[in-house]
C-alpha cells in the first residue's frame, strides 16, 4: 500500500543522506585510509565513495520502480509474490540488524570522544543515556520530524566539515602527499571496502526514499549528498596526510580532532577549537544515529502492520538492548575491533542486496516489456 506521508522534498533527502553519512568516521578517516595506501590514502574516500555510487544508483532505481513504499514492502514484490514473502524476512532481518549494531556502535564511538575529549570526568554511561533519551524522543514522532530535523541541523554540519581541513592546509607540509605512486593495486582494493565503511548510512534511503513528495528528484538527492560527502572525506584526508604524515596518522586515536588543533592560530576568537568543533560533530552524531534508529523503528512498524502506538513502545524497549550492546566492548581497542567485524557484515545489506534487487527487478521489468511486446505483435 502506498505511503500516505509522501511530503519530504529533494532537499530533505538530500539532507537526511549526508547527515546519515558523515558521523563517527570523519574523525578516523585519514588514518584509516593511510594503513595500506600510505602518502596515497586520499584514494580511499574516492574509490570507497564509488562502491557506494553504484548501490545509491540502485536504490534509486528501486524506488523509482516503487514509489511511496519502502523496501519492506517493496522487497516480496521484487522476488514475486509466492516466495518473495519468505525471501524478504531474512533481508529485512538482517537490515534491520545492522541499523541497530551500527547505531550501537556509532553511539559507543560518540561516547569515547565526548568522555575523553570534552568531559573527562563524566561517566560514559551518562554519555549514552542522554543521547539515547533524544534519539528516544525523535522516534515518538511521525516521519516529517526526522526530515525537519536534518533539515535544520545541515547548515551547521555543512561548514565546518570544509572550513577545518582548508584552514589546516595552512600547516600542510605539500611534500608528505608524495610520491604519487601506486605500490599495489590490491591494497588499494582493500582500503576501497575498508574506507567504504564511512559512507554507510546510504542504505537508509532504502527507507526514506518512500517518504518523498512527488516529483521529488530522488536521482539528484542521492547524487549531492554523496557528492559532497565524498569532498569532505577527500579533503579530511588530504589535510591528515599533509599535516602529519601517513606515518604520525597511524598513532593518532583521533586524528581528524588533532586537525582541528592542529588549526589553531593566534588572534582567532575562539580559544580551543576543537570544543566548538566537537559542539558541531555532536549535532552530526545525534542525526546519525537518530536515522538509523528511526528507519529500523518504523522498519518494525511497516512489519508488522502496527501504528504510531507501537512505534513508541517499540522504541522505549529497544533502547534498553542498544544501550548495553554499546557498552560491550570493554575499551577502544574492542571497539574498533567490533567496527572491523561490523564493516564485513554491513557489506551484504549496503551493497549486495541494493545491487541484487536492483538487477532483479530491471530483469523482471525487461521480460515483462518483452512479453507485453509479443502479445501486441500477435494481437
Amino acid at each position: 500500500m502506498e505511503n500516505q506521508q509522501r511530503n519530504m522534498s529533494t532537499w530533505q533527502l538530500t539532507s537526511i543522506l549526508i547527515s546519515s553519512m558523515i558521523g563517527v568516521g570523519i574523525l578516523t578517516i585519514p588514518r584509516s585510509s593511510t594503513t595500506d595506501l600510505h602518502q596515497m590514502g586520499w584514494l580511499g574516500p574516492i574509490t570507497g565513495g564509488m562502491i557506494a555510487a553504484i548501490a545509491i544508483t540502485s536504490i534509486v532505481y528501486l524506488s523509482k520502480q516503487f514509489p511511496g513504499i519502502t523496501y519492506v514492502d517493496y522487497i516480496p514484490k521484487v522476488f514475486g509474490h509466492r516466495v518473495g514473502t519468505v525471501l524478504s524476512y531474512p533481508i529485512i532481518l538482517l537490515f534491520i540488524s545492522f541499523q541497530f549494531i551500527n547505531a550501537g556502535m556509532a553511539a559507543r564511538g560518540f561516547g569515547e570522544v565526548v568522555v575523553t575529549s570534552v568531559l573527562q570526568d563524566t561517566p560514559l554511561e551518562a554519555i549514552l543515556i542522554t543521547l539515547f533519551i533524544m534519539v528516544l524522543f525523535l522516534c515518538c514522532h511521525e516521519v516529517e520530524v526526522v526530515a525537519r530535523v536534518n533539515e535544520l541541523l545541515i547548515p551547521i554540519i555543512l561548514v565546518p566539515v570544509f572550513l577545518i581541513p582548508l584552514a589546516s592546509f595552512m600547516n600542510a607540509d605539500w611534500y608528505n602527499l608524495l610520491p604519487i605512486h601506486i605500490d599495489s593495486w590490491k591494497e588499494v582494493g582493500k582500503t576501497s571496502l575498508h574506507t567504504f565503511s564511512v559512507y554507510t548510512g546510504y542504505e537508509l534511503l532504502m527507507f526514506y526514499f518512500a517518504f518523498a513528495m512527488p516529483g521529488a528528484k530522488l536521482g539528484v538527492a542521492g547524487g549531492t549528498g554523496l557528492g559532497y560527502t565524498i569532498v569532505a572525506y577527500f579533503l579530511t584526508v588530504v589535510a591528515g596526510i599533509s599535516v602529519f604524515g601517513h606515518e604520525e596518522l597511524q598513532r593518532l586515536i583521533w586524528p581528524t580532532l588533532e586537525l582541528v588543533k592542529t588549526t589553531q592560530q593566534t588572534g582567532w576568537f575562539l580559544e580551543r577549537l576543537e570544543s566548538a568543533f566537537l559542539a558541531i560533530w555532536v549535532a552530526s552524531v545525534f542525526t546519525t544515529i537518530g536515522n538509523m534508529y528511526y528507519a529500523l523503528i518504523f522498519s518494525l512498524r511497516l512489519w508488522f502492520r502496527q501504528g504510531i502506538r507501537f512505534q513508541r513502545i517499540c522504541a522505549l524497549v529497544i533502547t534498553v538492548p542498544l544501550y548495553y550492546f554499546a557498552l560491550m566492548p570493554q575499551n577502544i581497542v574492542e571497539l574498533f575491533s567490533y567496527t572491523k567485524k561490523m564493516t564485513k557484515f554491513g557489506y551484504f545489506p549496503t551493497i549486495v542486496f541494493p545491487i541484487l534487487l536492483a538487477l532483479i527487478q530491471w530483469i523482471r521489468v525487461k521480460i515483462g516489456s518483452r512479453r507485453e511486446n509479443s502479445k501486441k505483435g500477435g494481437t
